[in-house]
C-alpha cells in the first residue's frame, strides 16, 4: 500500500484515466436516498432557474423593450 508521500513523489500518469482520476461517479450515492434526493434537487433547481429567467425575460419584453420604441415613435 503506497503512503501518500509515495503517490505525490512518483511521476503523473498519462492519459485520460489520470485527467478524470478525481471525478470519479459513486454509483452506490446515487442509488442511495441521499443520491436520489440530490439528484431531484438538482432537477427541480434547474427547472426553478429556467422559469425565473423565462419570467425576467418576459418582464423586460414587456416593460423596458417598449419603453425605448416609445421615444421613437414621438
Amino acid at each position: 500500500m503506497l503512503s501518500a508521500r509515495d503517490r505525490r513523489d512518483r511521476p503523473p500518469e498519462e492519459g485520460v484515466a489520470a485527467e478524470l482520476q478525481g471525478f470519479a461517479v459513486d454509483k452506490n450515492f446515487l442509488i442511495s436516498l441521499k443520491g436520489i434526493l440530490l439528484e431531484t434537487e438538482l432537477v427541480f433547481g434547474i427547472i426553478l432557474v429556467s422559469v425565473f429567467a423565462y419570467d425576467a425575460f418576459k418582464i423586460y419584453r414587456t416593460e423596458i423593450a417598449p419603453g425605448a420604441s416609445q421615444g421613437d415613435r414621438q
